[in-house]
């Protein structure tokens, strides 16, 4: 098959495998023009249409042929690139793939925070990203890990009927977590409950603001509670 530049006439010689990898467009090798080539595609040389019109069409026709079509097939191959269409669609396609692989990589971090938060090598950085964006974490919490490392109950100095209960409690969790509610209960001989009092993060923290236990560091507590009479002989911990 034959195709022509339509700025210089030049003749080539094409194959339909060459115009679909082209996507018909081919670049002229003489005068470097981009051209369709599908719109003068033929089966004949445009020379030979001429002279069959005049009823002349005869062998020596093909000698009017410009010396690109007599040589080797390698020279007779047209020199054509990759249109500029083509070349900005892969771009483009390109940058699709990297969005939707950003989107796809947001997706999956988003679904693991809160397994992320209780990683310690992530959990503070993960905090933080969700603190910035806007995402809420639920905090994990096993109260199983909170060991209380001591206890002791004495009167209050200062307040009359007021009992004072310092504990030292620590988490051995491997990860932080919030700070439990602390029940403390006292108990007759029957085990009976002769007084409680549950106390938030909030009395027994200080300055608290919402921060989580660390991991393997001990926290030392002062607990105030009425005094139940003597009725009770033993109190008990629970956290909640």
């Amino acid at each position: 098959m034959y195709t022509q530049c339509n700025h210089c006439n030049a003749i080539f010689r094409v194959t339909m495998k060459e115009l679909t990898a082209a996507q018909g467009l081919l670049r002229c090798g003489e005068c470097d023009n981009i051209f369709d080539a599908m719109k003068s595609l033929s089966q004949t040389l445009p020379e030979e249409r001429r002279f069959a019109k005049l009823g002349t069409a005869t062998a020596a026709a093909l000698t009017d042929i410009p010396p690109r079509l007599k040589g080797s097939h390698s020279a007779a191959r047209p020199s054509f690139q990759w249109s500029w269409p083509t070349r900005i669609s892969g771009v483009w396609w390109g940058v699709i793939i990297g969005i939707l692989t950003v989107l796809l990589l947001l997706q999956v971090l988003y679904s693991s925070r809160h397994w992320l938060a209780q990683q310690p090598f992530t959990a503070k950085l993960t905090q933080k990203v969700c603190d910035f964006a806007g995402c809420n974490i639920t905090q994990p919490r096993d109260i199983r890990k909170i060991d209380l490392l001591s206890r002791n109950i004495y009167s209050h100095p200062n307040t009359p009927k007021v009992l004072t209960i310092s504990a030292s409690i620590q988490n051995e969790a491997a990860f932080p977590q919030p700070y439990p509610v602390i029940e403390v209960s006292f108990l007759d001989q029957n085990n009976k409950v002769m007084a409680l009092r549950r106390f938030p993060p909030e009395e027994y923290v200080t300055h608290f603001q919402g921060q989580l236990m660390p991991i393997g560091e001990p926290d030392e507590l002062l607990l105030n509670i009425t005094d139940p009479g003597e009725a009770a002989v033993r109190f008990q911990f629970r956290f909640m």
